[in-house]
């Protein structure tokens, strides 16, 4: 069972308000169209459409279950295949390659039990020659004490009061933030820091554009592949 399934209707409900802090950003670093897309974390499909508005086929994938299966209900699509299972385990063998390649606040959860660089080139050789990677992913604003994972859930959450001017929507990312699942996540998952996340993914993405201005917890970058055979 993957690390969220328990919390998947909360972490869901979390997802739909912290929406309005990611979609501009993606929907601006996604290029206009492609083929073929692949979201890899997928979650309950909250930004697979912005996939299925640019690509002709989606491929969705995530490791747990009950995420899937809101995103089945909720936002599925004919032209969205969800796949229950590891980022890991889509290949360029199996499910060949990809004009758009999206990643939000996935691939640091495998940083704990697989290296970085390993992880990062499995990634960029899901990308069709001439296409383009945009990842978002957390970063670490300081030290690991659950102490202050407590601290930063709760300015999570005011700042959600602040831009939501919803008593309910904070109370939900408090919850959240709060629940003894997400401090175990808190606990297991190793983000890197922002210098290093500058310095591993561009030794990856070579030539990548970074975006840091995408929320205090997250780095994003664009990396188009300059093969255009």
């Amino acid at each position: 069972m993957a690390l969220f399934d328990p919390i998947a209707e909360l972490y869901a409900r979390y997802a739909e308000i912290t929406d309005a802090v990611y979609r501009p950003h993606l929907a601006r670093l996604l290029p206009a169209a492609g083929a073929r897309g692949v979201d890899l974390g997928c979650g309950s499909g909250r930004f697979t459409g912005l996939l299925a508005d640019r690509c002709a086929h989606v491929l969705a994938v995530d490791i747990a279950e009950r995420e899937v299966a809101i995103a089945r209900v909720e936002r599925a699509r004919p032209t969205v295949e969800y796949r229950i299972g590891s980022l890991l385990d889509v290949s360029p063998d199996e499910d060949g390659r990809f004009d758009v390649v999206l990643s939000v606040n996935t691939l640091f959860h495998l940083f704990a039990q697989h290296d970085v660089e390993v992880v990062l080139r499995h990634v960029r050789s899901l990308v069709a020659p001439g296409g383009t990677a945009v990842i978002v992913d957390i970063v670490s604003p300081g030290p690991r004490a659950l102490l202050m994972h407590r601290w930063w859930g709760l300015t999570d959450a005011v700042r959600t009061l602040r831009r939501r001017r919803s008593i309910s929507d904070a109370w939900t990312v408090l919850r959240l933030r709060q629940h003894p699942v997400w401090m175990r996540h808190a606990r297991l998952n190793q983000p890197l820091t922002r210098p290093d996340f500058h310095r591993r993914y561009a030794g990856v993405f070579a030539g990548a554009e970074f975006a840091d201005t995408v929320d205090p917890f997250a780095c994003a970058l664009v990396w188009r592949d300059p093969d255009h055979r």
